[in-house]
Formats: structure tokens, C-alpha cells, sequence
């Protein structure tokens, strides 16, 4: 892994910098570097396709970065504030995004992002209520499947009015509440003690 920003010397108009503050794996370093040299391609050109180029390569290198996980949380939240729903969703994903990254993305309108902010242990509790208040049954079944959330929730979610957030929601609680297995006693224990008294005796 290396640092870009100590082996090239890339203008401040570059529009993902703040990249160059992280050391990355090799393989997002190799296209942060794409990414730089078709920015710089793009500058001394007018022609449309540079520009294409260079979006094409950002799309990926932002895709490569949020589903890394070994991408910081300031990262992850930066590209938080823009992306197709898929792009968010792999964000809310990331077990390296913030908490608040995580509530701030629990009011996106897809399904498919709040069911994975629901299904992340780093989301705060007042998250994981909003969403087990939620009409669609998927982000309320993806709160009752998480351990990592208070009793109170998935006790009111094991009254669910859906018959299989209710079961999910119990098997969690079942989960959480589990013991430790108790040591089994002799089933011979009576006669051993009427052994033991007939010894004495």
C-alpha cells in the first residue's frame, strides 16, 4: 500500500482529493490513480468522452471503496450524500460506517437501503425503532433478525401484527436470552443417596 499524496504532486482543483488523506489497498490505490490521470487527461481537453472517461473510472473506484472494509468512516459518510440507492445500500452495509451516517441514511426512501442500516450492528438505537415502526414488513423483519439492539424493541416486535416478524423477532430474543446448558444430575441420584445412607448406617 502507498500513499499517492507523498508520490504525486496533483492540483488542489482536484475534485477527490480528500481521497489522498487514507493509505488504500492496493487495489482502490491503482484506481485513485486512473482516476487522477484521466482528471488530468480531461483538463488539457474539451472533448466529452474525457469527461465520460473520468466518471466511469470515479464510479467504480467509489464502488471499490464502499464495500472495502478497510475504508474509514469519514470516507463513508462523504459518499453518503450522493449515489444511486445501490451505491447507498452498500454503504449502509460497510461495518465501518458511522452511526450517524447510519441514521442520516435510514430516511432514504429504498427498501433495500433501510433494510441494510436495519441489518448493521453500528446502527443507534433510536434508529432501530424508527425502523421497527416502519409499514414494510422487510425493514421491520431485518430489525427483529439484529441481536445487536435493545430487549424493548424486539419484544414489541414479537407482537408484531406479520406472523413471521413475530417468529423472527421471538427466535432473536430466544437468541439474546440463551443460558448457559445446565449440569445434569444422575438420574440415579436417589439411590445413590439411599447408598450412601445404608453406608453410614
Amino acid at each position: 500500500m502507498t500513499n499517492i499524496e507523498d508520490n504525486y504532486q496533483i492540483d488542489e482543483k482536484f475534485p477527490y482529493r480528500f481521497l489522498l488523506r487514507w493509505t488504500w489497498p492496493e487495489h482502490i490505490d491503482r484506481y485513485i490513480r486512473r482516476l487522477m490521470w484521466a482528471w488530468l487527461q480531461e483538463q488539457g481537453s474539451n472533448d466529452i468522452d474525457d469527461i465520460s472517461s473520468t466518471d466511469c473510472v470515479a464510479t467504480h473506484l467509489f464502488w471499490l471503496i464502499a464495500v472495502s472494509p478497510e475504508t474509514p468512516g469519514a470516507v463513508l459518510d462523504a459518499l453518503s450524500n450522493t449515489g444511486s440507492a445501490s451505491f447507498l445500500e452498500r454503504i449502509a452495509e460497510n461495518k465501518n460506517t458511522w452511526a450517524s451516517t447510519l441514521a442520516k441514511l435510514a430516511l432514504n426512501d429504498s427498501t433495500k437501503v433501510k433494510v441494510a442500516v436495519a441489518e448493521n450492528p453500528n446502527t443507534p438505537a433510536a434508529t432501530m425503532l424508527q425502523l421497527s415502526l416502519d409499514e414494510n414488513v422487510d425493514i421491520r423483519y431485518a430489525v427483529a433478525d439484529n441481536c445487536n439492539q435493545a430487549v424493548t424493541i424486539l419484544e414489541s416486535l414479537a407482537n408484531d401484527d406479520n406472523c413471521h416478524v413475530a417468529a423472527r423477532s421471538k427466535r432473536t430474543l430466544a437468541q439474546l436470552n440463551r443460558v448457559q446448558p445446565a449440569v445434569l444430575k444422575p438420574a440415579t441420584g436417589s439411590s445413590t443417596n439411599k447408598r450412601k445412607t445404608a453406608v453410614g448406617a
